[in-house]
């Protein structure tokens, strides 16, 4: 269930009618008087849509529109407000190698050792809904009491007596905040032409043309023509819908791929931010961020590359809306030509002064000024691996197994020391993305003694994208142990002045069994 076909054809009316006829064959009332349970929680798309899963599981019997129509009707009317979405849209998004911080200690040893937070915060239920949570997990799981943080306290009676006043405090249905997320996005509607900024990991930057097309039901056509910094073209069909108002979740098909994607609308502004992510790879995939191409206000959405190195020349591009005014940047920096200039897109070509020092650049368009769009830079200082601790796991490189693998791509950020002259502090400037060559070593001497380099994997020494082996057992390996690992990946950058390596973690082990929408 990692993809959530939350794209078939919807019909809120319909889901309402086939709430009240067939969730009322185990649930009492209503939805207009209140149905037990299920009113008493608010979920994002894929919140309800699991719900809902879970209950086919036991015996409703749904067809996929009236399915999807249920979880349309139940987003739009018992959904979550973007504030309450934002702090945990990762697992949403399935950004490969969030790590969570943990709001709460005791939340962490109590719930989410099993569980990410995330899976918490996306939903909002009534003191009794969360009690009657804890009552369930006590039921469906009768061992976990005695497994590791739960055996060495009374998991029940703190669950009870602690946790559920802290998740009704901080995860509470309070219904005045849905009504008022209503309300204020009372008239808006779903702009249908988007200018969109994109970066994949380990490809690079681009931009896109996203297009939306209302269908005949509540869905919309969707076609995303993108273009990348080295000219490569793209393009992505589907089908998409708009849950709660502003959650956008749509299905496409690129280059034969198939892909999902994820967009959060602030319909205050009209912007989003999101992701596109191969289906049946969700670690590969591309960050979003776009503004409505018709805004009447100038928004650079994204500017790429993200730094100019002092003396060179290169060619600038902005995303964004109403660019169509006079464009200047700061003196450390000559506009040689324009290539091309709409509203939606500049592409120029430009020159860093030889003289220019490190520092954060601006680029006023019109009269609107957008302080530390790039960075003009004389030399990296230092290179930081991303992820700096990441996993992949073994499988299948075939589309029709069961357990595929999961890879992970890295990228090499450069880094200026800034004025202090010191790494690591808060005026070091960040240059962006730098073209490296990639390798593996041992972690530590359990790799060396175990081959490890030998036997997890490879990376593409050009895109920095590790690719783990095969799944089972490998009898070339002591005690024919799995092609599992523990690895340094490294980065290696030249300069004039020499050399410079980054190195971040990465456990290569075996496949996740187990991966609902939300984990």
């Amino acid at each position: 269930m990692s993809s959530v076909p939350l794209f078939a054809a919807v019909d809120a009316k319909m889901g309402a009618e086939i709430i009240n006829s067939k969730c009322t064959a185990c649930h009492s009332g209503t939805l207009g008087t209140g149905l037990s349970r299920i009113s008493d929680q608010r979920k994002s798309p894929e919140g309800w849509y699991m719900t809902i899963s879970r209950m086919q599981r036991h015996g409703l019997d749904l067809t996929t529109e009236e399915r999807m129509s249920a979880v349309k009707y139940l987003s739009d009317n018992q959904g979550l407000t973007p504030d309450e979405l934002m702090p945990y849209v990762y697992v949403l998004d399935k950004t490969p190698n969030a790590m969570e911080e943990g709001k709460d200690e005791l939340l962490t040893e109590m719930c989410v050792r099993c569980h990410s937070e995330a899976r918490i915060g996306l939903q909002r239920r009534t003191a009794d809904e969360w009690r009657g949570l804890v009552n369930f997990h006590v039921a469906q799981f009768i061992s976990f009491e005695v497994q590791a943080q739960a055996r060495d306290r009374d998991w029940f009676g703190v669950a009870n007596n602690e946790i559920v006043p802290y998740l009704e405090a901080n995860f509470g249905k309070d219904e005045k905040v849905w009504k008022a997320y209503q309300e204020s996005i009372k008239g808006f509607e779903l702009p249908l032409k988007w200018s969109v900024y994109g970066h994949t990991p380990g490809k690079g930057d681009f931009k896109a043309d996203l297009t939306f097309t209302k269908n005949s039901d509540e869905t919309y056509a969707v076609t995303m023509l993108s273009e990348y910094a080295d000219g490569e073209k793209v393009t992505a069909e589907g089908t998409g819908i708009a849950y709660s108002g502003t959650e956008v979740r749509a299905s496409l098909e690129q280059n034969g791929v198939a892909m999902q994607q994820i967009m959060h609308v602030n319909a205050s502004d009209g912007t989003f931010t999101g992701r596109v992510y191969e289906t049946l790879h969700n670690e590969n995939g591309s960050y979003l961020k776009a503004t409505a191409a018709d805004k009447k206000e100038t928004e650079i959405a994204g500017v790429y590359p993200k730094a100019l190195k002092a003396g060179e020349s290169t060619t600038l591009t902005i995303v964004g809306s109403n660019l169509g005014g006079t464009v200047s940047l700061n003196g450390d920096v000559k506009v040689l030509k324009t290539l091309k200039q709409n509203e939606n897109e500049i592409v120029l070509e430009v020159q860093a002064d030889k003289a220019a020092k490190t520092s954060q650049s601006s680029i006023t368009i019109g009269s609107a000024v957008f302080e530390n769009s790039f960075a003009v830079y004389e030399k990296v200082d230092y290179v930081s691996v991303t992820p700096d601790y990441a996993v992949s796991r073994t499988g299948s490189e075939a589309k029709n197994s069961k357990i595929l693998k999961q890879y992970a791509t890295f990228e090499a950020i450069g880094f200026s020391n800034g004025a202090d002259g010191e790494q690591g502090t808060e005026d070091d400037v960040n240059l962006g993305v730098l073209p490296v060559t990639w390798n593996i070593e041992p972690f530590d001497e359990q790799a060396i003694k175990d081959k490890d380099v030998l036997y997890a994997g490879s990376i593409n020494r050009y895109t920095g994208m590790f690719t783990p082996s095969e799944d089972g057992l490998n009898p070339k390996r002591t005690y024919s142990t799995n092609n599992v690992g523990n690895l340094f990946i490294v980065a290696t950058y030249l300069q004039d002045d020499g050399q410079i390596d980054g190195k971040a973690h990465l456990i290569a082990t075996v496949p996740k069994f187990v991966n609902p929408p939300i984990n």
